[in-house]
């Protein structure tokens, strides 16, 4: 595998100071761009690419036009084809701000692309940049409003949905109703916010190797994306930032890897896709209590708000939950619909992160058990 990396990027003109001032006198009376840009946390983007002609020029012009300019951009490229390099080239020289270009021969898949492309960016945050969107113009200062507080490792956003042709389609709120301050591993272990939404503190990715990360649960011929392992880090290690502004416009189109429904529909299920499906998450959710448990002392220090004894419950309580349900797959009719009342009974259908019931869980596999 080779990859190739360049950086290219004008800097800003630096004020011009008058013969005799000081440096002081130099910093006060530079331009408002200057001296916001010395006082705003430094925000690396990063965006893959892959053949992504078709809309890539409006997104850049789009990070082009950011209030608050990110520190720099870090694109990386799975050998695209059909002139996205072009795009990039001619980008970089006009950005007012570094573009480090890295190019991956032969491709690394979406989720390598953008966990490769992270460890390259120099920020202390990352702001995570799909190539066919488009940014809001505050969207970067929005996010930095947050940045100043230590316990907060992430910050997500809502977005609005429009259609290929550019037009409003809807809100994408993504659960994000107000806007508001979470406590670490308040969310459903295995949930995540969309990538595109995602601006997380860049040590949070540097607490544990990307490799060996766990298995993407929906589908596990793959390791975890990029968006679900940094929320998965960010949200065991410190509070999230719930933004209830549509701070990008999230493109519809036909070459979406995953649109705003999600993923394709599956196939009906078999009791034996119900247990293979399940062993992908069990296998998740064992790693997951391993990274955990593995995590150095010194990430106590690094996040304050980061709670080992709770985090490992919590992360156990998951995986004892799974696999009760495995048992409850593997059972006969009469054995499993028994079993889940019992797994009911020993409050394993109980959410781990915050202790209510999760009764569609328990529907769908008594459902199951007298269905099979």
């Amino acid at each position: 595998m080779g990859v190739a990396f360049s950086t290219i990027g004008r800097l800003l003109p630096l004020h011009t100071p008058l013969p005799g001032q000081s440096v002081g006198e130099r910093l006060e009376s530079a331009p408002a761009p200057f001296w916001i840009s010395l006082m705003a946390p430094r925000i690396s983007i990063v965006m893959a690419t892959y053949n992504g002609a078709a809309f890539l020029e409006e997104q850049l012009s789009s990070l082009e036009r950011q209030s608050l300019p990110p520190a720099e951009l870090v694109i990386s490229d799975d050998d695209s084809s059909d002139g996205t390099d072009d795009i990039i080239a001619q980008f970089a020289k006009r950005a007012p701000f570094p573009v480090s270009i890295g190019k991956n021969r032969p491709g690394l898949g979406f989720r390598d692309n953008f966990l490769r492309a992270a460890e390259r960016a120099s920020g202390d945050w990352i702001a995570f940049c799909d190539q066919d969107d488009v940014w809001r113009e505050d969207k970067l200062a929005r996010c930095a409003d947050h940045m100043a507080q230590p316990e907060v490792t992430q910050i997500s956003h809502q977005a609005r949905l429009i259609a290929q042709d550019g037009a409003f389609l809807g809100l994408f709120d993504q659960g994000i109703v107000t806007s508001g301050v979470r406590r670490p591993l308040f969310y459903d272990v295995w949930g995540t916010f969309w990538g595109f939404s995602l601006v997380v503190r860049r040590d949070v990715l540097g607490a544990a190797p990307i490799d060996p990360r766990f298995v993407d649960y929906v589908d596990p011929r793959f390791r975890i994306s990029h968006d679900r392992w940094a929320f998965f880090l960010a949200q065991t290690l410190g509070r999230t930032v719930e933004i209830a502004e549509p701070l990008v416009d999230y493109r519809q189109h036909s070459a979406n890897l995953f649109g705003a429904t999600g993923r394709p529909p599956e196939a009906a299920e078999t009791r034996q896709s119900v247990i293979e499906k399940n062993a992908g998450y069990i296998a998740a959710t064992r790693r997951m209590v391993e990274i955990v448990q593995g995590l150095p002392h010194s990430v106590e220090k690094d996040f304050p708000a980061f709670d080992r004894q709770q985090a490992e419950a919590v992360y156990l309580h998951a995986l004892r939950q799974l696999e009760a349900r495995d048992r409850i797959y593997h059972g006969t009719a009469m054995t499993s619909a028994v079993l889940c009342l019992r797994t009911l009974l020993a409050g394993l259908y109980r959410n781990a992160q915050n202790d209510t019931i999760r009764w569609r869980s328990f529907a769908k596999d008594m459902a199951f058990s007298l269905k099979n």
